[in-house]
């Protein structure tokens, strides 16, 4: 029996309350990834062109100083019971991030038993310095083409969670979109419908409303699991 639903959700930003990818590579290479993010967010370059770019100018060094910097990261408040709602209701859930694998496992180690896919960019030392980003996800304008993860591994209703730049792709072909800025902005623009998030019980509110989770379990008046499940299901943009 295919489930309902299939969850995929963004990492950077999205799982973890800062963009930890944005964090890490300003960190190493500041002036290079101001210039990367500013040309990207005005599409003057695509993801694919900008993560290679990056790999050109890094070396392992830099990779252990991301990886080490990930210990200052960690899940959102409303991770872990969004995983148990999702889990009782029988929906999987894919975590596809277009960032590098090293630093996800970093941060989502504890969890990854509960993931139905773990989808990032893998990272290799390049031959004469650098290193290489690749990913069998790859198009000619992505790393990790997060429209082709949906594709293989979407089972019934396909539901994105994202914020940014690199959640655009997989927001245009899902069936129902959560998203916080900046994606909002470029989902607005392109008149794609989506659900404004706060945090994880937001989104929970709306797969109720849906009838994708089951009603919020009864909660003594006045506690958080009482106040989440009274909480209105975000606006749909």
């Amino acid at each position: 029996m295919h489930p309902p639903a299939t969850v995929f959700c963004d990492f950077d930003g999205t799982v973890t309350e800062e963009d930890s990818f944005d964090a890490v590579a300003a960190a190493v290479a500041p002036e290079l990834w101001e210039r990367l993010k500013r040309q990207l967010f005005a599409f003057e370059l695509t993801l694919r062109q900008a993560m290679a770019e990056l790999a050109a100018a890094l070396g392992p060094s830099d990779l252990d100083a991301m990886v080490a910097h990930m210990d200052r990261f960690s899940p959102r408040p409303g991770f872990v019971p969004f995983l148990d709602d999702l889990e009782h209701a029988g929906i999987p859930f894919v975590l596809v991030s277009a960032g590098l694998q090293p630093l996800v496992e970093r941060v989502l180690a504890p969890h990854r038993p509960r993931l139905h896919a773990l989808v990032a960019a893998q990272v290799e030392p390049a031959v004469g310095g650098g290193l290489v980003f690749h990913s069998p996800w790859s198009d000619g304008q992505e790393l990790v083409a997060k429209a082709r993860v949906l594709d293989r591994y979407g089972w019934g209703r396909r539901v994105v969670i994202g914020d940014s730049i690199t959640d655009l792709g997989m927001a245009q072909v899902a069936d129902l979109v959560f998203a916080r800025e900046p994606l909002c902005h470029w989902l607005a623009q392109r008149d794609i419908a989506h659900h404004r998030w706060h945090d994880f019980d937001d989104v929970a509110a709306v797969l109720r409303a849906e009838g994708l989770l089951p009603p919020a379990a009864a909660a003594a008046p006045g506690s958080p699991a009482a106040d989440a499940a009274a909480r209105p299901a975000p606006a749909a943009g």
